[in-house]
């Protein structure tokens, strides 16, 4: 047994005792050995489900008493009712460190503008833990806010010589659409920028390659959710590896019934192996990975990983499934990429709105070809505004985005 497996099976032994302090897993785990269950005996335990943090209430999965609480995160509920999560002081340091292992490689000569909500979110707490335990600075100019609108957050950027910018991908995105509409250009006028760390949102290669084009600098995504904290980072070759002394990772079918081969498109299910506040058994979090083993010039032993979305925004016609991470991918390989974008689902195919302010070098009739042919659906194709260029330059914060819509039932 290899050193890392020895340190995960120790580390799974002691979040399943720590579990058992919790109502949720004292219930869900009646019927199973209080102590000596290994991680090869894992696929026999039971899934948690979304439904079930949310029937277990606020304090279901709380296993620490609330004296050893730093912070309290809730989800943004998007998907129903939000989910509770709870960190203690070393579970925020663990946080750090996981997010710490990116590609990046800050230093302690980094001054790391956070533009990452600060409001519940976990991933602005977390970027700031890593940018203290490599001793970097940190500009909290957190999202959605009217205290940062873009002209500020562009401003302190330049004047602050910020060299590494965290924050959601879209917030990249419109950051740069919000530098030209000021009269500069993203990728030439913030000469101390080295890297932009994204998380939050799903990220395909083709929008990663957007975002490094709009700034001239590599781009590294993070993977995780409020419940879990981090769990993979990029590296410095693009590959996407699982932080596995904190997390076991299991890809499994829609049932959740069996695991699928590796390589293979199935549901997650994450075992926290460090968590102390609200450590999860098995999160079925109906998001779509794949996971591989990888052999990466970067060093990294950890295995591989690749998020296609989460599960409510897959699209069936006929025999095609199409995932968000296809969807994106096909999206943002139109040149110009869509400043913003939506997609409709129809009953007789897809129908996408899209918008640029160089949308006189698209076709709508050509846009609707090249997609019906890279996602094997019908596309049509409206070019239209959709981005309120105004409200970027004035003291309006943003919203969350929504990118695909489906069809309701019936």
């Amino acid at each position: 047994m290899t050193d890392i497996k020895k340190d995960s099976e120790k580390k799974f032994k002691e979040t399943y005792q720590r579990m058992l302090n919790s109502p949720l897993y004292q219930k869900k785990l009646a019927d199973q050995p209080p102590e000596d269950v290994t991680l090869e005996q894992i696929a026999t335990l039971p899934l948690t489900t979304k439904q079930d943090l949310r029937d277990a209430g606020i304090f279901g999965h709380l296993a620490v008493d609330k004296e050893k609480i730093a912070q309290y995160h809730e989800s943004t509920g998007t998907t129903g009712e939000p989910s509770a999560s709870w960190f203690t002081q070393q579970d925020l340091i663990v946080g750090g460190r996981q997010l710490k292992e990116c590609g990046v490689q800050l230093t302690p000569e980094d001054l790391v503008l956070i533009r990452f909500p600060y409001a519940m979110a976990l991933p602005a707490f977390l970027m700031q833990q890593a940018a203290w335990q490599t001793e970097a600075g940190v500009v909290p100019a957190s999202g959605r806010t009217v205290v940062m609108p873009y002209p500020r957050v562009l401003h302190l950027t330049k004047k602050l010589s910020v060299t590494v910018l965290a924050g959601l991908p879209r917030e990249m995105e419109l950051l740069a659409e919000a530098a030209r509409l000021s009269g500069l250009e993203a990728s030439k006028d913030f000469p101390s920028l080295r890297a932009i760390c994204v998380a939050g949102e799903l990220m395909s290669d083709q929008r990663r390659k957007h975002i490094e084009a709009l700034w001239g600098v590599p781009v590294f995504n993070m993977y995780g959710s409020t419940e879990t904290a981090n769990i993979a980072t990029m590296c410095e070759f693009g590959t996407m590896h699982i932080v596995e002394q904190d997390f076991f990772v299991e890809v499994l079918n829609e049932e959740g019934s069996r695991a699928v081969a590796n390589g293979e498109r199935g549901f997650a299910a994450i075992t926290t192996l460090s968590h102390q506040g609200s450590p999860l058994l098995r999160y079925f979090n109906e998001d779509i990975i794949s996971v591989e083993p990888s052999a990466c010039d970067c060093g990294r032993t950890g295995a591989k990983l690749i998020h296609y979305g989460r599960s409510k925004d897959r699209i069936v016609f006929d025999n095609t499934a199409l995932d968000a991470f296809d969807i994106q991918e096909a999206v943002y390989s139109l040149s110009p990429a869509p400043d913003a974008w939506e997609l409709i689902e129809q009953e007789d195919g897809l129908h996408l709105f899209i918008d640029s302010h160089d949308a006189e070098k698209w076709s709508e009739e050509k846009i609707s070809s090249l997609l019906t042919s890279l996602l094997h659906v019908p596309v049509t194709v409206e070019i239209t505004s959709l981005l309120d260029r105004a409200k970027l330059v004035k003291n309006v914060p943003s919203l969350k985005p929504v990118y695909i819509k489906k069809r309701k039932d019936g």
